[in-house]
């Protein structure tokens, strides 16, 4: 077995409410975890033998780790020696904290056999929650100081990338400081800012333990690039059963989004980071199409080779997903490269003219239907581009973003691309389809490929894009870990190949040099703490749009939309249809 690389740290502890060294620093744990696909609960048990599994890092998601393509369960398993200097707090009942910053969808911790918590849910009441940092509290009688201890991480990824993804699994003991969590208390309703470049952030905790405390709340500010930009700290006096508030008023230097970290500090032992985003006036963010010559060329004699192919459309009946008031059919057809695409169409059972949504998804997702009970008054048609969606078991192009780079014309997204006007062409062609009132949507890669369809097609009358990919590529290859790692390992397997010539390729796939083509309305949805798809890349490409337009910044979502936004896109398709 390889050797563990986890940091461990002799820590100097006291009981619960006692003074606690001053040295005390977290013990983080990052590579050599053993890790399996699929799902035994027997995993989650100390006696069992891992010795067989692969080993794999928390820092990066299990596909940049030899499980492309996978999505299901899987488990996460290592045995951390825990040191003999916990002995004293376990001792006092004060346990440990166990916190990530991420994982993909949703996740379990288990300590020494124990399950201790969750966060998301499992199938089949399947719930995603990521983007949500993760914290667990391990009671003290779980702990076996001066012993190994296993941790066991069981994790659901519905679709994507998946697994834990932080730059570290961190363990402290629950010290006092621990038990003040900070809370983000920000008056701007979507912690967007306007007009003077000022923000006022509050950071709050309550005391309840037992007596009066005195701690100091820092706050530090950096670009969304990472560029320092403020740090500064207030003392704080709370006293028992009481709530303590710290105000901060920070200049903000430019129009864009900043992030955040604050923390708590008593005794010269920090407490457990909070993090988070905010923005300032991003409708004014700079970040200007850089198409190379031949840009509009390009697309218009790649449109027209798709013209030139049939697209023989064939639809099959699907009896048993079929609904009360909607028929479901699988669809096949032909696209650029006379390449088999496929989708899943809803359409009313009811005879007439009916408007459609075409759902466009999301980089790697399994295959999912409409429904058949909802909806009657609208179809709906959920596209799998090539490679993706319903053909991803038989997926020939391998990591999709990196398929065909030594030329535009190879490039993956040109074909995908296409894909999205076939979509157009079958719903245009059926007879219950009103042709006049076509509206788009999707989220992340299917938010990208939403803008890209209004812009290579004007037959969409209206698209409602969420967290939308594909943009902005020399910014966002600076504020996001991926897919930028993965373009990194790339050139390291050719050095013939630059960033240069990576950014230049990737320009014509950028939809921020897309977006001066849309002519239909738009309403966007950002997740503010996003780090797959950072707000200063949706408002690259909105910012380019020259159509009637309007935005969503919702404060506590990361890489995802609240349930209310299927409400509010509904309402504006609606309206734009005249329904």
């Amino acid at each position: 077995m390889k050797k563990f690389r986890a940091f461990l740290l002799i820590l100097v502890l006291a009981g619960c409410g006692q003074r606690i060294s001053t040295d005390l620093t977290p013990l983080n744990v990052t590579d050599q975890w053993a890790f399996a696909t699929g799902d035994d609960t027997l995993w989650a048990q100390p006696s069992f033998d891992d010795s067989d599994w692969s080993r794999i890092s928390v820092t990066k998601t299990w596909e940049e780790q030899g499980f492309p393509g996978y999505d299901g369960f899987g488990w996460y398993r290592q045995m951390i020696d825990i040191p003999a200097s916990f002995s004293a707090p376990v001792a006092g009942n004060c346990g440990l904290v166990i916190s990530y910053a991420n994982a993909d969808d949703a996740d379990e911790l288990w300590f020494n056999g124990t399950l201790i918590g969750s966060t998301g849910s499992m199938p089949p009441d399947y719930v995603s929650k990521y983007g949500v940092k993760r914290r667990y509290v391990v009671p003290a009688e779980l702990v076996k100081p001066g012993e190994k201890n296993l941790v066991a991480i069981r994790v659901y990824d519905g679709g994507g990338g998946g697994g834990v993804i932080s730059e570290a699994l961190t363990i402290n003991p629950l010290t006092e400081v621990y038990q003040l969590p900070l809370t983000v208390r920000i008056t701007d309703e979507d912690w967007v800012f306007e007009g003077t470049p000022r923000a006022t952030i509050g950071l709050a905790t309550e005391n309840q333990l037992g007596k009066n405390v005195k701690i100091t709340i820092g706050l530090k500010m950096t670009t969304d690039d990472y560029q320092p930009v403020s740090e500064t700290s207030k003392v704080l006096k709370i006293k028992q059963d009481q709530s303590g508030l710290a105000l901060f008023d920070v200049d903000i230097p430019a129009p864009g989004f900043y992030r955040c970290t604050a923390w708590a500090e008593k005794e010269g032992i920090k407490g457990e980071e909070v993090k988070f985003n905010i923005g300032y006036e991003p409708e004014k963010i700079v970040s200007p199409v850089d198409t190379l010559p031949g840009f509009a060329e390009f697309w218009q004699t790649t449109r027209a080779e798709l013209d030139q192919v049939k697209p023989n459309f064939r639809m099959t009946l699907l009896k048993e997903k079929s609904g009360s008031v909607r028929d479901l059919y699988q669809v096949t057809m032909q696209s650029l490269g006379d390449v088999t695409i496929e989708g899943y169409y809803a359409v009313p059972k009811v005879p007439g003219k009916f408007p459609v949504i075409i759902s466009y998804m999301g980089y790697g997702s399994d295959p999912w239907l409409p429904g058949g009970d909802n909806n009657p008054d609208f179809a709906e048609f959920v596209l799998s581009t090539r490679g993706q969606g319903i053909q991803k078991a038989t997926n020939t192009y391998g990591d999709w973003i990196l398929h065909g780079l030594d030329s535009q014309e190879n490039y993956y997204y040109r074909g995908a691309f296409m894909d999205l006007v076939r979509a157009i062409d079958f719903v245009a062609s059926r007879p219950e389809i009103d042709a006049e009132k076509i509206v788009a949507e999707g989220g992340s890669q299917g938010g990208a490929f939403t803008l890209a369809a209004c812009a290579l097609d004007d037959r969409i009358k209206a698209a409602a894009p969420t967290i939308p990919f594909l943009s902005d590529y020399r910014d966002y290859f600076k504020i996001a870990p991926w897919p930028a790692s993965t373009f990194t390992d790339y050139l390291k397997e050719n050095p013939d190949k630059s960033w240069e010539d990576i950014y230049q390729l990737l320009s014509f796939f950028d939809v921020k040099n897309l977006a001066p083509m849309i002519q239909c309305p738009i309403l966007m949805a950002v997740g503010l703490q996003d780090d797959v798809c950072p707000p200063h890349t949706n408002f690259a490409v909105y910012n380019q749009v020259t159509s009637e337009k309007g935005y969503y910044i919702f404060p506590d979502q990361g890489h995802s939309v609240p349930h209310n936004w299927n409400e509010i896109r509904m309402a504006f398709f609606k309206e734009k249809l005249d329904i």
